[in-house]
């Protein structure tokens, strides 16, 4: 590992404690800048020495140092997640605009998904926030193409279109899905429905227009079929050990975005459609 590759990881440590802050306090309306680090069950500040990414949770055996309650195992995970996500993304792009893009894309996805597996729901100003972000990007790089000569498939018509897909097409496969799950549910119960049920949240859908900012039309189409397979694996164990229906959706949207990110092409490539 070299010198400059062990530094973005160390900086996306860092990084990646500020998106612990963001997963706690923002679905509960706290700012994010006052107060200081707090333990979630005492709610003494920490010392500087009790907030080193990764480092601290393991010098204080997964707990916090006043109350001696157990500290999630969440906090070390997203700031090992999100190291490694800099070093790789640092690796591929260098110091450059993509690189910076990109970390805000995933490091977003990374909120989002902890934000889920929460609260089964996200605030609909993340995804309003990546959509602007996206768009910025999208402009930013087209104003520097333009200025050298090239105005043909400028990334921000790129951007608009992925965008419009991926509402439009997830918006499809939602109303679709709706109707076939609560036929399903007023045949299989036989009476009336306590409300309609959903097959996809709005949120998905915003998601997915984000997504189709960042990675383009194809690639977000592999996105919402990949997600699928991802997910099968957790909702059989949900739906035989828990005893649950509902699944947090977007992690698995999100770690196959990522996938899509990697090896995407590969896959348009494989199925003919590239």
């Amino acid at each position: 590992m070299s010198l400059s590759g062990a530094f973005s990881f160390i900086i996306g440590m860092c990084v990646g404690s500020f998106l612990n802050v963001c997963i706690y306090r923002l679905p509960r309306e706290i700012s994010i800048i006052k107060p200081f680090s707090f333990c979630p069950e005492c709610k003494i500040s920490l010392k500087w020495y009790d907030n080193i990414p990764i480092l601290s949770y393991f010098l204080l055996r997964g707990k916090c140092r006043n109350c001696h309650k157990k500290i999630t195992l969440r906090y070390p995970l997203v700031e090992f997640i999100t190291g490694c996500l800099f070093f790789f993304l640092y690796n591929r792009f260098s110091l450059s605009l993509d690189f910076f893009k990109f970390v805000f894309f995933f490091s977003l996805l990374i909120v989002v998904s902890f934000v889920d597996i929460d609260y089964h729901a996200i605030p609909v100003y993340f995804c309003f926030l990546g959509i602007l972000v996206g768009l910025f990007f999208a402009f930013y790089e087209s104003v520097i193409i333009y200025k050298q000569g090239f105005i043909d498939n400028l990334p921000i018509i790129v951007a608009f279109k992925g965008l419009i897909f991926g509402l439009g097409f997830t918006y499809f496969f939602k109303l679709m899905g709706d109707i076939i799950l609560n036929i399903y549910l007023s045949l299989r119960k036989k009476d009336s429905i306590e409300g309609e049920r959903e097959s996809l949240g709005l949120g998905d859908v915003d998601f997915m227009g984000m997504v189709g900012i960042f990675l383009g039309i194809k690639l977000t189409v592999t996105v919402f079929f990949i997600a699928p397979f991802i997910a099968l694996f957790y909702s059989i164990f949900a739906i035989i050990f828990k005893k649950s229906h509902l699944i947090p959706y977007l992690p698995y949207l999100s770690l196959a975005a990522f996938i899509s990110f990697i090896w995407g092409r590969n896959i348009i490539t494989f199925v003919g459609l590239g």
